[in-house]
C-alpha cells in the first residue's frame, strides 16, 4: 500500500535493471551489440530504461563486459558485473536483485533483448504496480507471461536461491503466492535468441525507418 505523510504520496522505490551478462550463444554473436534503430541493442535498451523515468537504471553486464560497457559510458546507468554470468540467467538475476536489496527498492526486470519495449511499457507497469507494490507485476501477451516484469522485495530469498540458466517464473506462479497481475503488452513476446529472431527484427527494424 501508498504511505501518506503530510497529504502526499510517498511512491515506493523502484531499480530498473538491464540484464545484458550472457554470452548469446544461441544467437552466435553478442546481442549486446545487435544494432536496432541505428545503435546497440544494450545502449537501446538502458536508454528505455532512463527514458521511462521510474527509477534509477542498472546495466547486469557479464560476457565481454569491458566491450559492453564502452556503449553506455556516457549514460547515466550504473554498472554491476555479474562474474558468474556463465552459469545463466539465474545469476544475473541474483546479481540484479542483490543491487536492489542494497539499495532497499523493488526490482523491474527488463531483459536486453527485448527490442521492441517502450518507455510507456515500463510507465505502465510502474502506475499499475505501485497501487499494490507487495503483489508482483508481469508482462503477458497470448502463452507468454515474464518481463518486463516488477519483483517486490519479498521475493529476494528465493531468487537468491536459483541456480541454472533459469528465471524467476515459478517462483512467481507458487500455488502458495498471490498470483502475479498481468499487464497485455505485445511487444513483451519478441525477443533476440536465435537466427530466425535476428531475421523478424531485421525486417521489424526496416520497416520502424
Amino acid at each position: 500500500m501508498l504511505m501518506f505523510i503530510g497529504g502526499r504520496a510517498l511512491l515506493p522505490d523502484l531499480v530498473v535493471a538491464v540484464l545484458a551478462a550472457g554470452a548469446s550463444r544461441r544467437l552466435g554473436r553478442a546481442k549486446q551489440l545487435v544494432p536496432i534503430g541505428g545503435e546497440p541493442l544494450l545502449r537501446r535498451q538502458c536508454r528505455c530504461a532512463l527514458s521511462a523515468r521510474v527509477g534509477e537504471v542498472l546495466a547486469i553486464l557479464g560476457c565481454d563486459e569491458a566491450q559492453h560497457r564502452e556503449v553506455i559510458v556516457d549514460l547515466p546507468v550504473d554498472v554491476r558485473v555479474n562474474d558468474d554470468w556463465e552459469e545463466g540467467l539465474a545469476a544475473t538475476l541474483r546479481s540484479a536483485v542483490c543491487a536492489a536489496n542494497e539499495r532497499q527498492a523493488a526490482l523491474l526486470v527488463l531483459p536486453c533483448d527485448q527490442y521492441r519495449i517502450i518507455p510507456d511499457d515500463l510507465r505502465t507497469l510502474y502506475n499499475h504496480w505501485r497501487w499494490t507494490p507487495n503483489i508482483a507485476c508481469v508482462s503477458r501477451w497470448g502463452r507468454y507471461a515474464g518481463p518486463p516484469a516488477i519483483l517486490p522485495s519479498h521475493y529476494y530469498d528465493h531468487v537468491l536461491r536459483l541456480r541454472g540458466d533459469i528465471g524467476a517464473r515459478f517462483l512467481l506462479y507458487d500455488l502458495d503466492r498471490l498470483c502475479p497481475d498481468e499487464i497485455p503488452n505485445p511487444r513483451a513476446a519478441f525477443d533476440l535468441d536465435s537466427p530466425e529472431e535476428m531475421r523478424i527484427a531485421k525486417e521489424w527494424t526496416a520497416c520502424q525507418v
